[in-house]
């Protein structure tokens, strides 16, 4: 029997990557006002987020998939007896990993859910991985081994213009961002060991870009075998930062990806991600 991958809706994967490989996506639930939403584009798409939270006084909120939906997703793909292995985002940032876990404890399916300590094309390094073994009959063991590496050499970057929605969405403490009351600071955070934390701060583009050019600089030397590129309403910036790349590196994959309605509500307007591994 196969072994099916299941992952949640932070994750950024492309069409193809969706159509070839054995991945089933859960996603997180989006509330703006009185309306909930399933995270995924046929229900709210990425235009239509940007919109709210541009002229929205209030940020959406969002929660994790329900123990019911991960509970008919286990179901439904074991029903001919395979199993699934479930990638969850780090719980640092959601309860997304917990409620996996109480549906696979009540599933009739043989499931086993790991924390990916991850999010967005982190995350997908990871469930892309595991898909490709899975598709090829490799044993779970194999599998978690591969998933395992994967999430020990890659590097998450996130650059913000404000911390304002990550503290006012819990995702960040006021103490933890030490400067939310402060005018025009720009914060390069990293997530380590899948907590977001502040790892650079301070006034203007200026220094928002000299954290990009450093980051940028860091991936010529490493040459990492894939790169992600994650951005909210900046399209123009991830596309220079991808030209720079492959005019260094022209062997390594780059990916551009729109930021779904769970993190642009979080990060806010112009926000961006790069996000590397290195084998």
């Amino acid at each position: 029997m196969a072994i099916q991958i299941v992952t949640d809706s932070t994750v950024q994967l492309t069409a193809e990557e969706l159509a070839t490989l054995p991945i089933t996506v859960v996603p997180l639930i989006v509330r703006i006002g009185n309306q909930e939403y399933l995270n995924d584009d046929q229900d709210i798409t990425n235009t239509e987020i940007l919109t709210h939270l541009i002229n929205d006084t209030e940020l959406p909120k969002t929660s994790q998939p329900s123990i019911g939906q991960f509970l008919e997703v286990f179901d439904r793909l074991g029903q001919n007896g395979d199993s699934v292995l479930c990638l969850s985002l780090t719980h640092f940032l959601s309860g997304t990993v917990n409620a996996a876990r109480q549906a696979a404890d009540m599933s009739a399916t043989d499931v086993t859910v790991i924390d990916s300590l991850s999010i967005d094309r982190g995350l997908a390094f990871q469930v892309i991985t595991a898909a490709k073994l899975a598709k090829n009959g490799a044993p779970l063991e194999a599998i978690i081994a591969a998933v395992d590496l994967h999430r020990s050499h890659t590097k998450i970057y996130v650059f913000l213009n404000t911390l304002e929605n990550l503290i006012k969405g819990g995702r960040l403490s006021k103490a933890a961002g030490g400067i939310a009351s402060l005018l025009n600071i720009k914060v390069m955070g990293e997530v380590v060991d899948g907590e977001l934390q502040v790892a650079a701060k301070g006034r203007g583009k200026k220094f928002l870009n000299k954290q990009i050019d450093a980051v940028v600089d860091d991936i010529k030397v490493v040459s990492p075998a894939k790169v992600g590129l994650t951005h909210v309403d900046n399209l123009t910036t991830v596309s220079e930062i991808s030209q720079r790349i492959k005019a260094a590196l022209p062997g390594t994959l780059v990916t551009i990806h729109e930021a779904g309605p769970v993190i642009s509500t979080y990060t806010g307007i112009g926000a961006l991600a790069i996000e590397y591994y290195t084998d």
